[in-house]
């Protein structure tokens, strides 16, 4: 499995907490653990849309996905689940949360054109491309389409 460190990415103090949930020590069957450990950001998530902070919704769930499609492929997670990805269904509700935020019409111009930007750039990813995981990236599909 690849260490959770990782050259090519700036590691603010949010991505570095991110990154340590995805930890090997943390994979078990259906990544559970690692769901159980995300679960606080898809929480702030909620609690920064309610409080209309777009930006860090934003920020999170991009980061939290970011670091789930590269250990997904890079620490072989797809070998830990059979029918269940739990990690995924984290992310899924995230980007529910935001998506319904979006239909509210309160969502800031410049937040969703960041968001379409980063979700561009995971939908090239070979985690999408060849697992369709994060399964949210497929949920922000059929709301754009």
């Amino acid at each position: 499995m690849n260490n959770t460190s990782r050259t090519d990415i700036e590691l603010t103090p949010l991505k570095a907490e991110i990154e340590a949930i995805f930890n090997e020590s943390n994979i078990d069957d259906d990544c559970d653990t690692i769901a159980s450990l995300l679960s606080p950001y898809q929480k702030a998530v909620r609690e920064s849309l309610s409080q209309g902070n777009y930006a860090e919704a934003v920020t999170v769930l991009l980061e939290v996905l970011e670091s789930l499609a590269y250990h997904f492929v890079g620490d072989e997670h797809y070998n830990y689940f059979d029918d269940m990805y739990s990690p995924d269904y984290v992310c899924q509700d995230m980007m529910e949360a935001i998506i319904s935020s979006i239909k509210n019409g309160n969502f800031p111009d410049a937040e969703l054109q960041r968001l379409k930007d980063g979700m561009e750039k995971l939908m090239h990813t070979e985690t999408y491309e060849d697992y369709g995981v994060p399964y949210a990236l497929d949920v922000w599909e059929k709301f754009l389409a």
